[in-house]
């Protein structure tokens, strides 16, 4: 049957609309993916003492353009380019820049940065309406983190029906009611909190080093702490390199507060809202739980006596039976200035040193991204290869594999390279690395020193190292919910029920619905995480060496 010519213009324009989408979604992952990798291909693996050079966007602007109200409050496609979407709307990551100032001096001078994510803060789609050539100034005190927002625009929408969104008031929501709006009383607050101490008494300090040199830590140093490789990880977005700072006069230190502290707390509140423009997803923490850690890497002028805040990172102390706490990393910010300067890596392990020093039963992180898991591999693979027991039972490993032939069955090349119990409670109880980590990091050590001896790529040993890793992403990703529910029961109490795991007989077995429709074939998806865990490992040989 023929379609009528509104019907052809209303598919024409349906599937025009949609390109933009796809086209602007593609480019805003290559744009993400070149920033967390700093430059390279993705996928490709990160070369070692790579600068990354902070430079705001020139901003392009297009002459005045007449248009409809009607147009304007449209808005069209918003997430397409400029013209798709109307000259009113405008891609709030690219209209906002962030200034980190301590006197007056800075507020011209200091490096600018720009947002990764604002849809939390603005609009779904991440734009803004109801303004031509919009900018949007955010100056934040880089100790205190008290904010002062300037806006400019050369046009804005006049409409009652679709008023131009109010900027200041949606930062506020996020940065708080007491964000400056006039530069006079800003530089005043600046010029009076100038020799502001840091809060709570300057907390706890767990390690330090002086930041012109970028030399290991005089306190608190973690097991096996040396370097770190050059990675850059976003959202958390975390940087480590060969050195942690270029500031001569400085001292850098690691220090923990409790976000309980009420002078913390309304510290904390303040930059806090950082990780919402740079970890997507990212919530708000309840400050009134007292489990609640802050670990903040602050540079101090050793004249001067001026401080301010470098980077940051959030703990949650879990309760371990019987008697133990369990350290879950929640959140890493490293400010845009200071990334790939190794402040990433020395929280890490300053996170490490202090949960060793309470004896923690281990640390988890929350949700890694692939970036922060290689920053954390390398970090725990370089402090296991500083304890000569767990070389000594790598190297014993190898031996075994290397003996394997292509006639032996498959239990006994899982035996040859299997994780020893004994080295997996050495790097517990001595590293606080836990056990689902620690797989990861015996395949590395294995791998590492493959690499070191030569051994071929096609050798039966070679075979029960890919059935090594296998293994570990069987059960980590392809575990089957009705076999796991099978040894569960269900018992029913006066407020509610209990589910154990156990051998018995007794109460009810629990019930699975699985959902069959669109169910990724097992094997792909076991293919895709081998591929990746292969990348990663071939990553690390290039950033440790044993």
């Amino acid at each position: 049957q023929p379609t009528t010519p509104a019907t052809s213009t209303s598919r024409t324009a349906t599937v025009k609309m949609t390109t933009v989408k796809e086209d602007a979604g593609e480019a805003k992952r290559r744009k993400l993916e070149a920033k967390l990798t700093g430059g390279s291909a993705p996928g490709a693996p990160l070369r070692h003492n790579q600068q990354q050079q902070q430079q705001p966007k020139q901003k392009q602007k297009q002459a005045p353009q007449k248009a409809s109200e009607s147009d304007a409050a449209s808005g069209e496609d918003a997430s397409g380019g400029e013209e798709a979407r109307g000259p009113f709307v405008c891609d709030a990551n690219d209209v906002i820049a962030i200034r980190l100032v301590l006197t007056a001096g800075d507020m011209d001078t200091a490096e600018l940065f720009e947002p990764e994510f604002t849809h939390q803060i603005f609009r779904d789609d991440e734009t803004i309406f109801g303004y031509r050539d919009l900018e949007v100034r955010v100056f934040l005190q880089a100790h205190l983190f008290k904010a002062f927002v300037e806006v400019s625009y050369t046009e804005k929408v006049a409409s009652v029906l679709n008023p131009a969104d109010d900027v200041v008031a949606m930062l506020k929501k996020q940065l708080g009611d007491d964000v400056f709006t006039d530069r006079a009383a800003f530089l005043a607050a600046l010029q009076a909190d100038a020799a502001a101490p840091i809060p709570a008494g300057g907390g706890e300090v767990v390690a330090e080093w002086d930041s012109s040199s970028g030399g290991p830590s005089a306190r608190g140093e973690a097991p096996g702490g040396a370097g770190t490789a050059d990675v850059e990880v976003e959202a958390g977005t975390v940087a480590a390199g060969a050195a942690a700072g270029a500031e001569d006069g400085c001292k850098d230190t690691v220090r923990v507060f409790r976000l309980s502290d009420a002078e913390v707390w309304k510290w904390h509140a303040r930059f806090e809202p950082l990780t919402l423009f740079y970890i997507d997803g990212a919530s708000a923490l309840d400050s009134e739980d007292e489990r609640w850690l802050l670990f903040a890497v602050i540079r101090t002028h050793a004249v001067t006596g001026a401080w301010r805040l470098l980077s940051f990172a959030t703990v949650y102390e879990f309760f371990v039976y019987p008697a133990s706490t369990r350290g879950r990393l929640s959140q890493i910010v490293v400010l845009p200035p200071f990334q790939r300067r190794g402040l990433g890596g020395r929280i890490l392990e300053a996170v490490r040193a202090h949960a060793v020093a309470r004896q923690f039963h281990d640390i988890t992180v929350e949700d890694p991204t692939p970036q922060l898991q290689r920053l954390r591999d390398a970090g725990d693979v370089r402090a296991l290869a500083g304890r000569p027991g767990v070389m000594a039972a790598v190297q014993r490993c190898a031996v075994a594999a290397s003996r394997l032939t292509g006639g032996d069955d498959a239990g006994a090349s899982k035996a040859a390279l299997d994780l020893p119990a004994a080295v997996a409670e050495e790097a517990r109880a001595q590293l606080c690395i836990c056990k689902p980590q620690m797989r990861r990091c015996w395949e590395a050590l294995l791998y590492l020193m493959a690499k070191k001896a030569k051994a071929p790529d096609d050798s039966p040993a070679a075979a029960a190292f890919s059935e090594l890793i296998i293994r570990r992403l069987t059960v980590l990703h392809c575990s089957d919910a009705r076999r796991d529910a099978g040894s569960k029961r269900v018992y029913p109490t006066e407020s509610g029920f209990v589910m154990m795991r156990g051998r018995g007989t007794g109460g009810q077995a629990t019930e699975v619905e699985e959902d069959s429709e669109d169910k990724a074939d097992p094997a792909e998806v076991l293919a895709d995480y081998f591929h990746d865990a292969m990348s990663n490992l071939a990553w690390l040989a290039t950033a440790v060496k044993i």
